[in-house]
């Protein structure tokens, strides 16, 4: 490999690591209180860029959190009908 190649492989291992740490860095302030989130990064950086990397890398979407937590509502309330309707009919 020539030099050109190996530039052009750490640039594109630099800007994925630059998306997938922003990536997470909104993932963390959706999740969590701002206040804590800047004092976390200010305080524990390491840690708080290590955790910002692997939520970029594997957590999911807001929009995949939103769909399983409205699933999950539903089925508790398609559960509450149900045993209200069985305590209905008795």
């Amino acid at each position: 490999m020539d030099e050109s190649s190996i530039t052009v492989i750490g640039f594109i291992f630099i800007v994925l690591t630059i998306y997938w740490s922003i990536r997470g860095l909104v993932q963390i302030f959706e999740r969590h209180n701002s206040i804590l989130v800047v004092l976390y990064i200010v305080f524990l950086f390491p840690i708080a860029y290590i955790h910002m990397f692997i939520l970029g890398v594997f957590g999911s979407s807001q929009k995949k959190r939103d769909k399983e937590r409205m699933l999950k509502e539903v089925k508790e309330k398609v559960e509450f009908d149900k045993l209200y309707e069985e305590e209905k009919n008795k």
